[in-house]
């Protein structure tokens, strides 16, 4: 695995960075729940036209087709910048409508064409559906595993996005979801695992972005911050913190892109290499954005402060990754593909 970006790989970070930070700052993440529906889908559009959205779709349906590292590298940068758009589940889930045909690339093709995008929603035992990126005029596309090589897609009614634990993602939980529309799909063995697959990988680049901002927002505190005459950031309580942070982020993220290498040459480690990204992910982002908040003192726990913003984003994100696979799972898993 290559450790390093390509120079296209660059320049499609670079313009991310460029794009988000110009049209998605920390201010409008925080009005997230205040957003009117033009609004959004105004942003979605944008998106849909730097084709970010259709990054893994295939050539012939009109994606970009590249690699599941490009697409690590945008929802790093939609992480960082708090985007208050479901792009990730939008992007783990385009490929698969695509190879459906019919009427779920229909969906897909209004997805990439900028037209609308779709809330993801995680069906829970109960029936209930909890959504994010929910809001007015806004589809919810539920996928379920009906089979051993089938798989269920389900429309879900709009409704109403809330604040709740992030409040840079509007999301809903609804006890009795209306389906409609639905699609089952008859898919080769190994669909589901994929499909999954790509979503906890690129939620984990999500999660490392948000931290990743987090860390820079305390280190840029700490060089400014002065007591006794000296940035705070010279001692070494607080320098060593970081600088630790900085290298568990850092791995996370290496550990990411060899997944996403791994996945992209369908190598038959890749399984085992899947199982990697996500567990160092969630150690390191939620160390990092909480030692953000440390850094800060008493001005990390105002409203004011940022930093509480990227905490909540990670927590969230966390939380939803936790709730498919728990790090004993993982930790289970990564043992037994060892063995």
């Amino acid at each position: 695995m290559n450790p390093y970006l390509s120079e296209d790989q660059r320049m499609l970070r670079d313009a991310a960075r460029r794009f988000l930070s110009q049209r998605h700052p920390a201010a409008l993440a925080r009005a997230a729940g205040r957003q009117d529906a033009p609004a959004r889908l105004a942003l979605w559009r944008e998106l849909a036209e730097q084709g970010w959205a259709a990054l893994l779709a295939p050539e012939a349906q009109g994606g970009l087709a590249l690699g599941m590292r490009e697409a690590w590298i945008v929802a790093e940068e939609a992480g960082r910048h708090l985007l208050s758009l479901p792009l990730a589940a939008n992007m783990a889930i385009l490929p698969t409508l695509c190879g459906a045909g019919g009427a779920a690339a229909q969906w897909a093709g209004a997805m990439m064409a900028g037209e609308t995008w779709h809330a993801d929603a995680a069906m829970r035992p109960d029936g209930s559906a909890f959504i994010e990126g929910a809001g007015e005029g806004v589809r919810a596309l539920a996928v379920r595993q009906a089979g051993p090589t089938a798989l269920r897609l389900e429309l879900l009614a709009p409704v109403a996005g809330v604040t709740a634990l992030d409040p840079t993602m509007p999301v809903a939980v609804q006890a009795h979801p209306q389906v409609i529309d639905s699609i089952e799909l008859e898919s080769g063995p190994g669909m589901w695992r994929r499909l999954r697959t790509r979503l906890r990988l690129l939620r984990s680049a999500e999660m490392l972005g948000a931290a990743s901002a987090a860390l820079d927002l305390a280190a840029a505190y700490a060089r400014e911050r002065r007591q006794f005459d000296r940035a705070i950031g010279a001692n070494q309580a607080i320098k060593h913190r970081l600088a630790e942070d900085w290298m568990a982020l850092d791995d996370a993220r290496l550990a990411g892109w060899a997944a996403a290498a791994s996945l992209d040459a369908g190598a038959e480690s890749a399984p085992r290499d899947c199982l990697f990204a996500p567990l160092l992910a969630g150690q390191a982002s939620r160390r990092a954005a909480q030692n953000a908040i440390q850094t800060h003192g008493a001005l990390g726990v105002t409203w004011e402060c940022d930093a509480h913003l990227y905490l909540k984003r990670v927590l969230r994100l966390s939380a939803s990754l936790e709730a498919e696979t728990s790090t004993p799972d993982l930790l289970e898993r990564i043992w037994e593909t060892a063995a």
